[in-house]
């Protein structure tokens, strides 16, 4: 009796956005295509993936880790590289941000609320937008326009 193999296979790709270029940039997927036309329409001011924020510093290992590697459990010693977040669309003054996802990847959830916990250590009060379709970045500019 043969069986039905569950869970995704290795290589396929699990989220399926369709990355698109315009204006000489490269967007990720078409909400951000979408969003970025539609803050031109409205003449609102932002940058697209220019910030970058650190949520976590990377630091060297001071103790030893054992990871099953190639085979075999091996020790590894390297680097622990940093956390950054870089969102989609950001405010010159960072009073807003929009983070378009149509659907999250599964370290998405975790980055998101670490870079909420950078905006409130900043103590400047920034507004998070996470719009999922285009009704959505459509409320977010009303809303941007608003402040």
């Amino acid at each position: 009796m043969a069986f039905k193999r569950k869970g995704r296979r290795k290589g396929v790709k699990l989220i399926k956005s369709i990355p698109s270029v315009v204006d000489g940039i490269k967007f990720k997927s078409k909400l951000e295509v979408y969003a970025y036309k539609e803050l031109q329409k409205a003449k609102i001011k932002f940058k697209y993936e220019e910030d970058k924020f650190n949520l976590i510093d990377g630091f060297p290992p001071i103790s030893e880790s054992w990871e099953f590697r190639y085979k075999k459990f091996t020790p590894v010693k390297n680097t622990i590289r940093a956390i950054t977040y870089t969102p989609d669309f950001t405010c010159p003054d960072m009073r807003w941000v929009i983070e378009t996802k149509g659907r999250p990847n599964e370290s998405f959830p975790l980055r998101w609320k670490l870079f909420k916990r950078y905006i409130h250590s900043t103590g400047k009060p920034t507004i998070l937008f996470l719009p999922t379709n285009r009704s959505q970045v459509d409320i977010c500019i009303e809303q941007i326009l608003k402040l």
